[in-house]
């Protein structure tokens, strides 16, 4: 049995199906991460919890604080309790727990904990992720469409990415249940492609359909330039966390999943057709 949280969100969404049609038994966990209650029965008869639970879309640092590190100890405490014989999180390319962008230093803290912990753990370290319902390439063409007839690129655009399909991270981490010889690691996993940002940019304009003129937006005013614009939001459409992307290049080994997994995972052009989805467009537009 195979217990997931945060099992409605971007990636949960990809990897429920990917289990269901593995055959694995599983159930999404109900109730907020913190309360031990829920998770003790909710973990009961359990044998593997994948962690997905994030308060990283709302781009608040209080949510990270008190969902995702403490939410995380009070799971790992309670899965030590049941005596799970795998817990699988998903970290960040970078994650340190004395990095200055707030996203890391709590991935680092979650990492510490884990491994701190008497719990046999995977960590899987993830590139940028792209797909249907993210936050990276629609976040992207969104912006496209509000700064007609510019696109911005933060610093030039020059900053180096390797984003991964959702659906390829969906397979590595259905092939992480159960591998004895992945436990105690921590896995990088990343795409093929090592773009630049305004490569990823000008790959979502074409499979769009859209034009627009390169703008170059200096680092310095791109953090007060989106707390400006959307801080005041409940669920801001650009976060500060979003914006700490272009000031630390996120590359890993090219190879990385296929050294691991044994696949070669999709390139974004291969896979950009959910952007023209309809309606998508639309829906962005009024975000």
């Amino acid at each position: 049995m195979i217990l997931i949280t945060g099992a409605t969100g971007f990636i949960g969404r990809s990897l429920t199906r990917h289990l269901t049609a593995a055959g694995y038994e599983w159930q999404a966990y109900n109730g907020r991460i913190n309360n031990p209650l829920h998770l003790r029965q909710q973990l009961a008869g359990v044998d593997v919890v994948i962690h997905l639970a994030s308060s990283e879309a709302r781009g608040r640092n209080r949510l990270l604080q008190h969902v995702d590190i403490e939410g995380t100890e009070r799971l790992i405490e309670e899965c030590r309790r049941a005596q799970v014989q795998q817990i699988i999180i998903v970290s960040r390319i970078g994650a340190d727990s004395y990095s200055l962008q707030p996203l890391l230093r709590a991935k680092g803290d979650i990492e510490r904990a884990i491994r701190g912990s008497s719990v046999p753990y995977t960590i899987i370290r993830a590139a940028t992720l792209f797909g249907q319902g993210d936050r990276f390439s629609e976040i992207i063409l969104g912006l496209a469409i509000w700064s007609w007839p510019l696109v911005w690129l933060p610093g030039g655009g020059t900053v180096a990415m390797q984003p991964l399909w959702i659906e390829d991270l969906a397979r590595c981490l259905v092939q992480t249940v159960g591998r004895t010889d992945l436990l105690g690691q921590t896995i990088t996993v990343a795409g093929e492609e090592r773009l630049r940002y305004q490569d990823i940019a000008r790959e979502i304009l074409v499979a769009t359909g859209l034009r627009r003129l390169p703008f170059n937006l200096p680092l310095v005013l791109l953090r007060p330039f989106t707390t400006l614009l959307f801080r005041w939001w409940h669920w801001p459409a650009v976060t500060a966390y979003f914006a700490d992307r272009f000031f630390v290049p996120e590359v890993a080994d090219l190879d990385s999943v296929l050294r691991v997994y044994g696949f070669r995972p999709a390139h974004l052009r291969e896979t950009s057709a959910y952007l023209r989805r309809p309606g998508l467009r639309w829906r962005l537009f009024h975000r």
